[in-house]
């Protein structure tokens, strides 16, 4: 049998610095209004009738270059776009939400409210209809 033994050491307390680092997440505050829009398409069932829905959606202040490309960043990691991430809502990025949107059950274009929080974009307002 072979015994490991460690040399003898002159100090035998072990010292070990850490550094620390205090860092601030800014999120963005919770909305004080309610932003909509609308969107219109042809029924399912019948393509004479238009059918007009309204949805909650992100307020302008939030659509800004960083959200956008976040936004492309989200669809890319879950395969609904494959285009560069420019942070402009150019018709490859409305495309992709469109996508990603009809297979959650809703089929438009323009980014919802839920939508945007389901991807992380957007903090979840609790309590709030």
């Amino acid at each position: 049998m072979l015994a490991l033994t460690a040399p003898a050491l002159a100090n035998p307390v072990e010292t070990s610095r850490a550094r620390i680092e205090q860092s601030h997440l800014a999120l963005p505050q919770a909305n004080s209004r309610l932003c909509w829009a609308r969107y219109a398409t042809r029924g399912a069932r019948n393509n004479d009738i238009i059918e007009e829905v309204a949805f909650r959606v992100p307020c302008p202040e939030h659509m800004t270059t960083d959200f956008i490309a976040t936004l492309q960043r989200a669809l890319n990691a879950r395969g609904h776009y494959d285009g560069p991430i420019t942070g402009r809502a150019d018709g490859q990025t409305r495309a992709a939400v469109q996508k990603f949107q009809r297979a959650q059950g809703f089929d438009s274009p323009i980014l919802t409210l839920d939508t945007a929080q389901h991807l992380g974009l957007l903090p979840i307002e609790l309590g709030r209809n």
